[in-house]
């Protein structure tokens, strides 16, 4: 095969020859290569040699496909007759593959080989290219369960290959995919389910194709309605992934895996339900996703290569903590993609209301089913109808028959409950479903843990809908208080800090604190009842906006003059009608004299609203803060400055707090903060919150707390105490030291002293006994 016409036939042949030097020897190789390019060959040689060694060279080509595939991607038209011969000859082996479907190993690899490369190679012959897409797609329609698992995937892999290249319809090659999903091939399975997760990958980011995306995403959907239940949870496998990672984050998705929970089959509703409580939060926004990964780039980079140089100590340490960190930040992913409710799906349901009360009629009318799926199925009605506010007056009474401390998950059944209350839910319901964990929870016959728990969701139930208390109720709860365990009465504690916030009054009234500013505005909140807010509270600690007061300065002063000249031209004319002469006097007096009253008039007025200015006091703050709202554009400092007045308020007094009352007004706050977002739904460790540790910490737990007191924390004490040889004596640092610093000294110990040394010294030493010098 000659390459370029250009070239010479000596080049030509050395040029082939260097392409298949692999096969020739080195020594022939040479020799041929000076005689072609020094023209200087013997008789025959320049004829012979060079066409015996391309057909070499074609033999090369039919063996090693990759070199035959790099050299057509280099010129396509040149190698278009050996790419014919391959797919000829992939012809007769599939004709031969449908009489005799079992291949040995040696006839299986090669098989591979060819198909992978025909799929590379046809995307530069388009006509051969769609031949060979139709003919695999024959063979995997015509013969799904009698090949050989191996040849089935390697023929995915090359429609795979022809899609990414546009040869063959995506849709085709989907609808394909899902006829082959129910073949019992786990590896195909999963080959699959990763082809169309790319797919959906390239339509979003690389192609930008909307409208190929959108009928993806409609064929998916059918799909999920396919009586065929592993081709519904592939579909809705794919849609899950699609909706966690972006490419298909829209309430057609979300309503579509809805459907998904009412499904008969209990593994589909499990994935389902997951999706809608387990997935990662959708508000963190992508600037924290590059900093954590490029973060994780950074640890990576200092493992690899800690593991190419030399070791020693400062990098071993370097490489341990980096390792630590690396596995910090996997448990720390795989913990929150449990932890968090994926609230932007639940908010994309149409209709809720009718969601809710359907997946609740599964709930109550499947009595066989696994209780974690009856659990799962708690969660999600639960967080539907706080998240949206839905009236299901019935989940409530349902409830109260899991209300019991011995009953399994009972910490989370208690939170599902606490999530379902929300402050559209009327009193007498809410009043019920608290009289039943106050009476199985808090009471002197159970455990001290069942009373906290029991006292933490009541808090909970309280703080979403505080109208529902009594007194009665509420101060049989704040008594215990006064509790021996310490967890006890903190849990009642804090729903007496609650209480103070919220409504005081129920509370005995040693218990209602000292009474603060904002106390004595508070509006006690009742059922269906929201006040709207005309101003920011605490607005009334900013000054009044000067632009304002001069307005008004400017229009009294108006007034006044306008008041003024009325008045003096009507006694202007009254003196013009009495004598011209001495009208003139009088008028010059008058005129002097008006000026002098105008300026004695003015000056007063000025002056009092010059003191007015300097001594604005408004008798009511609700006006001065709504004056302030409306006069002015509030900056973040002056946000700061109403925050620092409202904690001025709320404390009320300058003198000592326990630091447990502190910590309780904390958490206050922050549910408080919590419930005011959106997604402000109770946690797990709000009800599982114990002040007290329930056992004693072992030493290394203790350990592992006092160092992570000490992060962040300036050093004391000398940094020698943290070196590497402090504490040893000077034998064991003479057992550290170099080989050659010590050999003189370990000669002269080993050696044997001779009759004369021993006799000198032991002169020495009884002179020394004596006193005597030396």
């Amino acid at each position: 095969m000659l390459v370029d016409d250009s070239l010479t036939v000596n080049h030509q042949v050395i040029f082939n020859l260097l392409l298949i030097s692999c096969e020739v020897p080195l020594g022939l190789l040479f020799s041929i290569c000076v005689s072609c390019a020094t023209g200087r060959a013997d008789e025959g040689t320049n004829a012979s040699i060079p066409l015996a060694y391309i057909g070499v060279m074609a033999t090369h080509l039919e063996t090693n496909l990759g070199l035959l595939q790099e050299l057509i991607n280099k010129d396509p038209e040149s190698y278009k007759e050996e790419f014919l011969a391959e797919y000829n000859f992939y012809i007769k082996t599939i004709q031969l593959l449908r009489l005799q479907p079992s291949l040995n190993h040696a006839d299986l690899q090669s098989l591979l080989e060819l198909i992978n490369f025909l799929a590379s190679a046809s995307t530069h012959y388009p006509k051969e290219g769609t031949e060979y897409a139709a003919s695999i797609m024959e063979i995997l329609n015509s013969r799904l369960t009698g090949l050989d698992p191996e040849i089935r995937v390697a023929f995915c892999k090359a429609l795979v290959i022809l899609r990414n290249r546009r040869i063959v319809d995506p849709l085709a090659v989907m609808d394909l995919f899902f006829t082959l999903v129910p073949c019992e091939d786990k590896n195909l399975r999963k080959f699959i389910c990763g082809s169309i997760k790319a797919l959906i990958k390239k339509l979003t980011l690389q192609y930008r194709d909307q409208k190929m995306l959108s009928k993806v995403r409609t064929f998916l959907f059918t799909k999920l309605k396919d009586s065929r239940s592993i081709v519904v949870r592939t579909a809705e496998l794919v849609l899950i992934d699609g909706f966690r990672k972006g490419f298909l984050k829209d309430a057609k998705t979300a309503n579509a895996l809805a459907e998904c929970c009412l499904h008969k089959i209990s593994r589909i509703q499990i994935a389902a339900i997951r999706f809608f409580l387990g997935s990662l939060e959708d508000n963190d926004s992508d600037d924290d996703e590059s900093a954590s990964e490029e973060d994780q780039k950074t640890l990576k980079e200092v493992v690899v290569a800690y593991k190419a140089a030399k070791k020693t100590r400062k990098k071993k340490e370097r490489y341990m903590k980096a390792k630590k960190l690396l596995s910090k930040g996997k448990k720390s992913k795989n913990e929150n993609a449990g932890k968090f409710c994926n609230l932007l799906a639940i908010r994309y349901i149409y209709d809720p209301q009718t969601f809710a009360e359907r997946l609740f009629g599964l709930l109550e009318n499947r009595k066989n089913e696994k209780f974690e799926t009856r659990l799962l199925c708690m969660a999600l009605c639960a967080r539907l109808i706080g998240t949206h506010r839905l009236q299901a007056l019935s989940f409530y009474s349902y409830m109260h028959r899991f209300l019991q401390p011995k009953q399994r998950e009972i910490t989370r059944i208690l939170l599902y409950v606490a999530q379902a209350c929300h402050e559209l839910v009327p009193p007498d319901i809410i009043e019920q479903l608290v009289y039943v964990i106050a009476q199985n929870f808090v009471s002197d016959r159970n455990t001290p843990e069942a009373v906290t728990v029991g006292l933490n969701t009541i808090r909970e139930i309280f703080a979403n809908c505080p109208f529902a208390a009594t007194e009665d109720l509420l101060r049989d709860l704040t008594d215990y208080k006064r509790f021996k365990n310490k967890n006890v009465s903190m849990a009642a504690r804090g729903i007496i800090t609650l209480f103070r916030a919220v409504n005081p009054k129920l509370l005995h009234r040693k218990d209602r604190g000292r009474p603060t500013q904002k106390l004595k505005d508070l509006k006690v909140a009742e059922f269906g009842v929201e006040y709207a807010k005309e101003f920011v509270e605490g607005a009334e600690c900013l000054p009044v906006e000067a632009d304002a007061i001069d307005r008004e300065l400017v229009q009294n002063d108006e007034s006044d003059d306008t008041d003024f000249d009325s008045d003096f031209d009507t006694e202007f004319v009254e003196h013009d009608s009495l004598d011209s002469d001495v009208n003139m006097d009088s008028c010059g007096n008058h005129v002097v004299v008006t000026d002098i009253c105008v300026n004695n008039a003015r000056s007063p007025n000025k002056e009092s609203l010059e003191t007015n200015d300097q001594k604005i006091t408004f008798s009511d703050t609700k006006k001065k803060a709504r004056r302030v709202c409306e006069t002015r554009i509030l900056t973040q400092n002056d946000f700061r400055k109403i925050n620092a007045f409202r904690l001025k308020q709320q404390v009320g007094y300058d003198g000592k707090r326990r630091n447990d009352d502190i910590k309780l007004e904390e958490e206050l706050g922050e549910t408080i903060a919590r419930h005011n977002e959106e997604n402000g739904l109770t946690r797990l460790k709000d009800i599982e919150k114990f002040h007290k540790k329930l056992r004693k910490e072992t030493k290394e737990e203790r350990v592992e707390t006092v160092k992570k007191g000490r992060e962040g924390r300036q050093q004391f004490g000398k940094p020698k105490k943290a070196g590497a040889h402090v504490g040893r004596t000077n034998r064991e640092l003479m057992k550290r030291k170099n080989f050659q610093m010590v050999r003189h000294k370990l000669r002269g110990k080993n050696r044997q002293r001779s009759f004369k040394d021993r006799q000198e010294s032991l002169r020495k030493y009884l002179l020394r006994q004596a006193g005597r010098k030396i």
